[in-house]
């Protein structure tokens, strides 16, 4: 249920699913399994005294049944119920500068500033742990965790919360002739200070900043990093540089860079054939192993402006558990 007024000015929105869960780990672990139904449920009251002010609390509760439980220290059936209170909010602020510059295609500058601060309390998110088989646990990320207890995804592996994310999100605008406005550049900075802890955890969070600046048609410079507060070192950096003439041809360079994980280098590159054909190429380096882990090239064919068709031939280096060679087949929808 999409969130929809209800009076008052307050709005509801609820979930629920419905999940038969099996897991066999590898190396002879025990094998997990549980049968489960979850359901959340949240209101919500926006307050907007001004255009350049917005506060929202939230309450809501999240109760999940289990049945047929396999893996945990108890197995059988169990239900927990969850609750969570907490705001958003946000500062909206603008400023307009007659700058222009022709080679940039530049007409004018505004920019957009938006300070936001969110704040959840789920007190007890981890109740129930010896009695849950942990199947639908966290992923792997480095991302900032969704706030919410209706947006979590490892329902099986929820972790008390007690948490406030303050971010800060910028955007500078000139006009397009096209368009009605051009983003010259977006930065968006957060971080989240953890009053409550998982094992692990610091009390400061990655500073975590997006970045996109795009000073002409043919050009797009993209970055994602973290920095850890603490020690003042860069623990992730991801960049991508795109140029492109339209939709004739584009070439991207990109990287990703996770400290002693991860060091890898892209170039991706279409050209456009015809109107039925487009040519694709990918390669991909990893400089801690010095070889290439990836090379594909493809055909992507267009099917009366209905479909769009893809074929791709990968080459991989390293060891695998797959093949070494790859054939991937994929149809989208355009429209109809």
């Amino acid at each position: 249920l999409l969130p929809i007024a209800v009076g008052g000015g307050i709005y509801e929105r609820f979930s629920a699913s419905a999940a038969v869960l099996r897991e066999r780990p590898p190396l002879g672990a025990p094998r997990l399994q549980s049968d489960r139904l979850d359901a959340y449920y949240a209101l919500s009251r926006p307050i907007a005294p001004t255009d350049w002010f917005a506060f929202t609390p939230v309450a809501g509760g999240r109760v999940t049944h289990y049945t047929n439980t396999v893996g945990a220290v108890t197995a059988g059936g169990y239900t927990r119920t969850l609750g969570e209170i907490g705001f958003d909010t946000a500062l909206n602020a603008s400023g307009t500068f007659d700058y222009r510059n022709e080679r940039w295609d530049i007409n004018g500058l505004r920019h957009l500033f938006t300070p936001r601060v969110s704040y959840r309390y789920i007190p007890e998110a981890d109740r129930g742990r010896g009695r849950i088989p942990r199947i639908d646990a966290r992923a792997f990320s480095t991302y900032l965790p969704p706030l919410g207890l209706g947006e979590a995804r490892n329902i099986d592996a929820l972790t008390a919360t007690n948490t406030l994310r303050v971010a800060f999100d910028n955007t500078l605008q000139t006009r397009d002739a096209t368009y009605g406005s051009r983003d010259l550049l977006t930065l968006n900075v957060a971080t989240d200070f953890r009053f409550k802890r998982a094992p692990g955890e610091r009390d400061v969070s990655v500073v975590q900043t997006e970045a996109a600046f795009a000073p002409a048609h043919w050009l797009r410079v993209e970055t994602f990093s973290q920095l850890s507060p603490q020690t003042g070192r860069l623990q992730e950096f991801n960049s991508g540089v795109t140029l492109h003439d339209g939709t004739a041809w584009s070439l991207r360079f990109s990287n990703n860079f996770l400290r002693a994980q991860i060091q890898d280098y892209h170039i991706d590159s279409q050209a456009h054939l015809n109107q039925r054909f487009d040519a694709l190429a990918r390669l991909s380096y990893d400089a801690r192993a010095r070889r290439f882990n990836e090379q594909a090239y493809g055909l992507v064919q267009n099917l009366a402006h209905t479909w769009r068709v893809s074929y791709v031939v990968s080459f991989y280096s390293g060891p695998r558990r797959e093949s070494h060679f790859g054939l991937n087949v994929q149809v989208e929808t355009i429209g109809f």
